[in-house]
């Protein structure tokens, strides 16, 4: 079957007008899927607020976008031009999403923790075939900023799957973890686990531009989910100075944490933001380094971003506090004018359920969050983030319509649809 796609190219000040007046322009036509064949048949619709509905939340939704104005002369390209704003769904019954671009600019979106994988080569428009990276791949990607390798890294099992041509095809390497300051960290010990961490990162700033820097965790004695073992769980993160071959656990963050994200500043200043497991405050955990990653110092709860604390079944608490992976990305200095952008994503219902899938972002170094927006209304949960060095954001993410997890869905935007039009510049300037 061929791809059939029904647009509504709907510009902004049109969408403005829509707005005011409460009305929806939408196309009819079923609700279509993505399977592994690799073709997708998409409903698009142009919306009062541009998030997406599940059915039964009120509308029958796959697909929104909203025509962009061409690339400014400055470089900031889409990240300046006017709001736009997509999603297709790319895999069914399945989980984990990491979502990161590779150098040459091809969108690289997993699932599975990183065993499978589809491939754009025009900024998310389209789609490749689902694709198996390897056969016990697993783990977090990563892209070498420097050599223009994507890896998955499984730290657990001791080994990646490297790929020297963008995705296209991968091949198994064995790789050395070395132990944190504890002993924890290796394959045959506590081992470090990057599974369900956002990707990781090249640092571009200062004395380490260069490495790569993973965000992980641990989960002592056995490395394993055993509840009465969570207070002993924390993040950390792991990082290579040699391109991936050997990876150094780094120091702790706060106890109880997992799931981490980390993005690095323009001062070299590396901000982690961890999923809280135990805490019946639904904030996140946050912690710094300056040291290239490798000690996480100034903790602190979060005063702006939250979490949800279903599904509950931690058997030694009285509250909800189960909290939600998330995704973190600092959009590229090229599409900011040099200026710190941060992007977050995670379900946005403090201490309930994974519903309301939404983004944040912040322009003062991860201070405040001033700006967020609905991306969809219905069942949601692990989600991941990435930008291209034009500006548009990828969010991956789960998602269903009666249920969660029924499919992992991607969606793209910009800076001009995430603040709803207010230009950023100025939220920089306040």
């Amino acid at each position: 079957m061929s791809s059939k796609t029904r647009r509504v190219l709907v510009p902004s000040s049109l969408v403005l007008l829509l707005a005011a007046a409460g009305s929806i322009a939408q196309t009819e036509g079923p609700l279509s899927t993505a399977g592994t064949s690799g073709e997708t048949d998409r409903h698009v619709i142009a919306s009062r607020d541009g998030a997406l509905e599940s059915p039964a939340y009120g509308h029958s939704v796959v697909s929104t976008r909203f025509k962009n104005k061409e690339i400014d002369e400055k470089g900031l390209k889409q990240t300046k031009g006017s709001a736009f704003f997509e999603m297709q769904d790319l895999f069914e019954s399945v989980r984990i999403p990491n979502i990161t671009v590779a150098t040459d600019g091809t969108v690289l979106a997993f699932a599975k923790s990183g065993r499978l994988l589809r491939r754009s080569a025009d900024s998310g428009r389209s789609w490749g075939p689902v694709q198996e990276v390897g056969p016990d791949a697993g783990g977090s990607a990563i892209v070498d900023r420097m050599g223009g390798d994507v890896m998955v890294v499984r730290a657990s099992g001791g080994y990646l799957w490297r790929s020297r041509d963008h995705g296209k095809t991968w091949k198994r390497e064995q790789i050395v973890v070395m132990p944190d300051a504890v002993g924890h960290g290796t394959p045959d010990g506590v081992p470090v686990q990057t599974a369900c961490s956002e990707s990781g990162i090249t640092l571009s700033h200062g004395k380490h531009r260069g490495r790569l820097l993973m965000p992980a965790r641990i989960q002592p004695p056995k490395g394993d989910n055993d509840q009465e073992w969570w207070p002993y769980n924390h993040n950390t993160a792991i990082y290579s100075d040699d391109r991936g071959r050997t990876w150094q656990t780094s120091g702790p963050v706060q106890s109880g944490t997992g799931e981490g994200t980390l993005a690095e500043l323009s001062n070299g200043n590396i901000y982690y933001n961890s999923r809280s497991h135990m805490s019946v405050d639904h904030r996140r955990r946050i912690a710094w380094s300056y040291d290239g990653g490798r000690m996480w110092t100034d903790w602190q709860v979060c005063d702006h971003l939250r979490e949800v604390g279903e599904p509950f079944y931690f058997k030694y608490g009285t509250k909800p506090s189960y909290g939600c992976n998330a995704g973190l990305v600092r959009l590229p200095l090229e599409a900011t004018g040099g200026k710190d952008v941060l992007v977050f994503s995670t379900p946005d219902n403090p201490g309930s359920s994974r519903v309301r899938m939404t983004v944040w972002a912040s322009f003062d170094g991860a201070k405040t969050w001033p700006v967020k927006r609905l991306v969809y209304e219905g069942p949601s949960a692990y989600s991941s983030l990435a930008a291209g060095m034009d500006g548009t954001i990828y969010l991956l993410f789960e998602r269903g319509q009666k249920k969660l997890y029924e499919r992992v869905t991607v969606a793209r935007f910009n800076l001009s649809w995430l603040t709803q039009g207010r230009d950023w510049q100025t939220l920089l300037q306040e």
